[in-house]
């Protein structure tokens, strides 16, 4: 797992999940110093909960300056302590132990597991299809597959290094290239790739994505990705489109950032030596001038008390009776019920597609899941607070 600030009540969250489900496993917390240095409590709050596990729960440095954003997964996995890593982003957390995962006939075999992504070479918002380039800048022939996500990875490293070392070139010594020409989009292909290229087998779980996210006014809002196991059942959800906080959140950041920017912009254009950023006070000044003007929203309390809102009351997934090519994850935002700034994934009408089906999350096994995350998510801010009061 890899945290930074704004992860620390998912992070707590996951881990406090992770224990309940039963999970025994050790686990590494891999953190940027530089990124966390200014954040002493969240770091004191995670280390009391590592002493209170009963368990195994480290603390590693990432030490390369050079391993930033999506680089330092890459970098926790290859200098991981452990022979067989199950990574999860701090974010993802599973439906039940997945301890399993390390005796699956599939990873036996192959001794890497990978998930698929939303996007196939037919419906790409990354540009990996038949004609991509990366395919030639790589040399290897066009994989007619599924993307990988990488919220969640299964890796023997004992057998893969050779692979590791490709994925971490790839990271660390890529060309510019690749983002020029946004042939491949942060970590998440790069381990596909490297097996790929060294013509390696691996297991790519078979089924596609489902979302969980939220009914509003007859209109669905996809805001995790869901990841099933080798038998099609539901094992991850990769809450990235709408993180825990613990806190109650209003609308006043969003408008204020809105209002910098549209400044900015303005204080910019007026500016008659061409100076493109506009100095600090110019900016506050201009914004002291219409601050009365900016909308003061909150989201709705839920009825529990917990701030953290609700996403997960309906699961939308595909039939397994469909052909791939009828797997269409469409992307929106702006439908009413929801912020103007909130990304939606899935099939905005209800029924509105004969190739996906909608259940209700009071109906899962997992229905309790969202609540206790959101729990450790509050208990977690609320530690931290007083930790900022009494230090």
């Amino acid at each position: 797992m890899v945290i930074y600030p704004k992860l620390m009540a998912s992070a707590f969250a996951a881990i406090r999940v992770l224990r309940d489900l039963g999970c025994k496993l050790p686990m590494e917390i891999w953190f940027v110093p530089r990124e966390m240095r200014n954040h002493p409590a969240d770091m004191k709050i995670l280390h009391e909960l590592a002493a209170d596990d009963m368990l195994s729960i480290s603390f590693r440095e990432v030490t390369d300056s050079a391993a930033t954003g999506f680089r330092v997964k890459v970098f926790s996995i290859y200098h991981s302590h452990f022979d067989r890593v199950l990574f999860l982003d701090a974010d993802n957390v599973p439906v039940r132990d997945p301890t399993f995962l390390f005796e699956l006939q599939e990873f036996q075999e192959t001794g890497a597991v990978f998930w698929p992504d939303f996007w196939h070479p037919t419906n790409s918002i990354f540009n990996i299809h038949s004609q991509s380039l990366i395919w030639e800048l790589l040399d290897i022939p066009f994989a007619n597959m599924f993307e990988q996500e990488s919220g969640q990875l299964l890796v023997d490293r004992r057998r893969h290094g050779s692979r590791l070392e490709l994925v971490r070139h790839y990271a660390f010594q890529r060309s510019d290239i690749f983002d020029r020409m946004k042939l491949v989009h942060g970590d998440k292909d790069l381990f596909r790739l490297a097996w790929l290229k060294q013509l390696t087998p691996f297991h790519m779980i078979r089924h596609p994505p489902a979302v969980a996210g939220k009914v509003v006014n007859g209109s669905f809002c996809g805001m995790t990705m869901v990841q099933h196991d080798t038998e099609g059942n539901v094992l991850f959800l990769h809450r990235n489109s709408n993180k825990l906080t613990g806190v109650t959140r209003n609308g006043d950041s969003a408008n204020m950032a809105e209002a910098v920017r549209r400044v900015t912009a303005k204080l910019a254009s007026k500016n008659p030596l061409g100076r493109q950023t506009p100095k600090f006070n110019e900016v506050q000044d201009e914004l002291k001038l219409i601050e009365a003007t900016l909308e003061k929203t909150q989201e709705a309390e839920e009825s529990d008390g917990f701030p953290d809102p609700v996403i997960w009351t309906h699961l939308l997934s595909f039939k397994n009776t469909s052909r791939r090519a009828k797997y269409v994850i469409e992307t929106y935002s702006s439908i009413s019920g929801f912020s103007k700034d909130q990304n939606c994934y899935g099939q905005h009408e209800l029924g509105g597609n004969a190739d996906f089906y909608m259940q209700k999350f009071e109906d899962l096994s997992f229905s309790g899941l969202e609540t206790d995350l959101r729990r450790y998510a509050m208990e977690a801010a609320d530690r931290r607070q007083q930790i900022l009061k009494n230090p």
